[in-house]
């Protein structure tokens, strides 16, 4: 589509967050181990032993850099990335592969969102720009998850801090979800409603373009529906709290290992580093996996890994020391 350097470049800036996020504890686990290792190489660490410094004190400094290091992550997680992501992907999606001119032209597709007063809304497509659903339908539900009523319409339009609703059809339901007397058909339809266009844009979005503010909000706006769903957002939830602690992780387990004395310690010491790193994330992805299935509690599923190898990490520095 004869995509400029322009468009190209404010891609890459826009994904540079969430990049940085996911190489950060590599970097970390590879710098403290070629760090320490440099160090002991030299003797530097059996020096600083002689003299009576234990090796506590000698990785207390790396080991307030990863606290540190987990505190940023989870900070530019709150902040930057949902949002950058979010633009990123949609540079890709619409001024890359489709070749749009501008952000103007954006639109969502096939939009759910559970409102107040217990109302559903499905919508074929969002027009941003435009503040337009297509292909609209409502329902309303009473006490006991039974539907109220339903309003269908061909679209609806925010207008002056109203949603208008175009060939509108409205169908009176009882408990059993039987239709009551015949539906009221309104060619344009004018109802004062709490949800505006942003709820519909930020419910649009995928949970992997929400904090965990934004996430926490949407799941507790999901009660009543399925328990299936909410168990799985809850995963996701904690994991986004959990996952900015691997760097601390890291740290703690490659610095006992790059502090050892022996001429092969070093290496030993960082294949046995990425090693440990890989068997992180796959228990990490067994935990969540069986977080979601709903065998463990959303919370163990995401902090088990962080603890099983935060508990390994404070057995090696104690062996070492």
């Amino acid at each position: 589509h004869s995509i400029s350097i322009k468009i190209i470049l404010m891609y890459y800036y826009y994904l540079f967050p969430s990049l940085i996020i996911q190489i950060i504890p590599i970097s970390a686990l590879v710098a403290i181990l070629f760090g320490l290792g440099n160090l002991n190489k030299h003797n530097e660490i059996i020096a600083l032993k002689a003299s009576g410094v234990s090796t506590f004190h000698i990785l207390s400094p790396y080991i307030f850099v990863g606290i540190l290091i987990s505190f940023s992550i989870f900070l530019l997680n709150e902040t930057a990335v949902p949002q950058y992501t979010l633009t990123s992907t949609a540079i890709m999606d619409r001024l890359i592969l489709k070749g749009k001119k501008n952000f103007e032209e954006r639109s969502l597709k096939n939009v759910t969102l559970y409102g107040k007063e217990k109302r559903i809304y499905f919508a074929r497509e969002f027009e941003i720009f435009n503040q337009t659903l297509h292909d609209v339908v409502v329902l309303e539900d009473k006490q006991g998850q039974t539907v109220k009523y339903k309003l269908t319409a061909k679209k609806a339009r925010y207008e002056n801090n109203h949603w208008v609703f175009y060939e509108a059809m409205r169908y009176e339901m009882d408990r059993r979800g039987n239709m009551v007397g015949e539906p009221v058909f309104s060619t344009r339809l004018e109802i004062d409603l709490a949800e505006t266009p942003s709820d519909f844009i930020n419910e649009g979005s995928q949970v992997e373009f929400m904090n965990a503010k934004q996430l926490r909000a949407y799941i507790h706006n999901l009660k009543g529906t399925g328990q299936k769903l909410i168990r799985k957002l809850w995963v996701d939830f904690h994991q986004r709290i959990a996952f900015p602690f691997i760097s601390l992780i890291v740290i703690l387990i490659g610095a006992p290992l790059a502090v050892r004395s022996g001429r092969g310690s070093v290496m030993r010491g960082i294949g046995t580093s990425f090693v440990v790193v890989l068997l992180y994330y796959g228990i990490n992805s067994i935990c969540l996996a069986l977080g979601k299935g709903g065998h463990i509690t959303p919370p163990l599923a995401a902090w088990f890994s962080n603890l099983f190898f935060a508990l390994i990490g404070v057995y090696l520095i104690s062996k070492t020391a």
